[in-house]
């Protein structure tokens, strides 16, 4: 399979998050009853997938700006963008760890199927978190079909993890401010 150019690349990877916010958010909306959607007995469901679709979305967003930067249009710079993410990974952290409670507080009202991938989708969010806001965890199989899955894992447990793109966004800025 032939390689992506950078454009290609990142309209692959903004496209590719907004699509899965909106297909996650039909799979819910036909997964639930109507009448159940937003109860609070489904908040172990519905509160990981809006953290979950929440990161996709600021995933989204930072592909699209970068592709505008390569395209030489208006985009955000560095010294805007990193403290916006910076808060972005606070929040999202703030909002990983409030689930917990949820969870466990879903044992009392939600059915052990709702239990089950409300923990799954927030496992999949922490993989996101951890993906945008520390380190690439996205490689692609050969022929680029898939994603590998014991490769990022190795990296990550030997401590040879690249940072993510939005890592060393921030890691750049933190190093300009110091040198002012």
């Amino acid at each position: 399979m032939k390689k992506r150019s950078l454009k290609q690349e990142l309209i692959y990877l903004a496209s590719g998050e907004s699509i899965s916010v909106v297909l996650f958010c039909i799979v819910y909306a036909l997964y639930t009853k109507p009448e159940t959607r937003f109860a609070t007995s489904s908040a172990v469901l519905y509160f990981p997938l809006l953290i979950l679709n929440l990161i996709l979305v600021q995933g989204s967003i930072y592909w699209l700006n970068c592709l505008k930067r390569i395209q030489k249009k208006k985009a955000l710079k560095t010294k805007l963008l990193a403290p916006l993410y910076k808060g972005l990974k606070a929040l999202d952290f703030m909002m990983l760890l409030a689930y917990i409670p949820i969870w466990i507080w879903s044992f009392r009202v939600s059915s052990s199927s709702n239990i089950i991938i409300g923990v799954l989708l927030w496992l999949f969010a922490i993989i996101e978190f951890v993906n945008y806001f520390y380190y690439r965890l996205s490689y692609y199989a050969m022929g680029g079909l898939g994603l590998q899955v014991m490769r990022p894992l190795k990296l990550v447990l030997t401590g040879k993890a690249a940072k993510s793109q939005i890592a060393k966004e921030i890691s750049l800025y933190e190093k300009n401010m110091e040198h002012k």
